[in-house]
């Protein structure tokens, strides 16, 4: 080794000596590392790789998107979604639904070679299942699937099953509260119709004790009762004055159930759009998303690169045989010292 108060030059060249002296350690210890390597990576099980690219759609209501006249730009069902869709999206992908509706249909449990009788097979899951689904949003607003397996083909299969269950699991929260909408505007429907055919059914009562239009008929019988008295005919102003009395007794009645049927029809009118929209929300199977690519079998393996693997395996190695030849010469000083 250097003398203290050598030259920076000189110290490499003893270093340089002192690491070519132990030159058959470091290079068994490459090899070693390169043998390693190699096993490895051909050891390893080989995963494919598969990814769909969807965008979020900007609408969840086809009411508001079809049915409403005073639409606004997020009611456009062919606009792209913003960044806060995307999360939206992201959420249903990670959701724990389509996690495992996608485990029943492949049957993960025995791809991942997990116990079914197991005490922490969810868990268990769970983690193997995220080793292999990737979700992520791109710079681009999209939303990318990404599924890796040691079958090409049930990957490609995974990432469009998922990519596809995002309809479901969102037509599925969302029929619940929208059949919840139309039963509540449904019953007001109902109950609203029946009040209309019992003020119906009451004018129809007036109407047979002679109370057919109050405004017309008070009108009417002001001038002929008026042509009456000018003529001196007794016996027509003593109808009109019986017409007169009937209309007295029963016409105010009949003005507040008209005023009243005008205002439930009017009412009804209303609650039947919003029934036809609730009835549009509830038989919605509009797309949540839109799919820019969808996935395919891959025909070459992403993981392992093997040359990557050989070639930190091999590294590895010559830094351990480096740090193994630093203990033992600290190891040899201090032994020097204290003999």
């Amino acid at each position: 080794m250097a003398q203290e108060g050598s030259a920076p030059g000189d110290r490499s060249f003893d270093l340089v000596l002192f690491l070519w002296a132990r030159r058959r350690f470091l290079i068994g210890m490459g090899l070693l590392g390169l043998v390693g390597g190699v096993v490895a990576a051909f050891a390893i099980t080989p995963l494919y790789r598969s990814e769909v690219i969807l965008f979020p759609a900007i609408t969840n209501s086809v009411s508001k998107a079809l049915l409403n006249e005073q639409s606004t730009g997020r009611d456009d069902i062919l606009a792209l979604g913003d960044e806060e869709d995307a999360e939206q999206l992201l959420q249903i992908l990670h959701s724990d639904q389509v996690r495992d509706r996608t485990a029943a249909r492949f049957s993960l449990l025995e791809v991942y070679k997990i116990d079914p009788a197991g005490k922490h097979r969810n868990s268990e899951l769970r983690d193997a299942y995220n080793d292999h689904v990737k979700f992520e949003y791109t710079k681009f607003g999209s939303v990318r699937v990404e599924v890796m397996d040691k079958d090409p083909q049930r990957a490609a299969d995974m990432a469009n099953f998922m990519s596809a269950q995002v309809d479901s699991v969102w037509n599925d929260m969302a029929h619940e509260r929208a059949l919840k909408g139309y039963r509540i505007v449904k019953e007001s429907v109902d109950d609203l119709t029946k009040e209309i055919r019992l003020i119906g059914d009451s004018m129809e009562v007036l109407r047979g004790l002679g109370v057919q239009d109050y405004h017309t008929q008070a009108e009417r019988y002001n001038e002929y009762l008026g042509a009456a008295i000018v003529k001196g005919d007794k016996r027509a102003i003593d109808e009109f004055e019986r017409r007169f009395a009937i209309l007295a007794k029963y016409g105010g009645a009949y003005v507040q159930l008209q005023d009243r049927q005008f205002n439930e029809v009017k009412r009804l009118s209303v609650l039947n759009m919003k029934l036809e929209q609730a009835k549009a929300d509830l038989d919605s199977d509009l797309p949540h998303k839109f799919t820019v690519d969808t996935a395919f079998a891959a025909d070459r393996k992403s993981w392992p690169v093997r040359w990557l693997v050989v070639a930190i395996s091999t590294i590895s190695a010559l830094v351990l045989a480096l740090v193994l030849i630093v203990v033992q010469e600290n190891v040899r000083k201090i032994q020097g010292r204290h003999a």
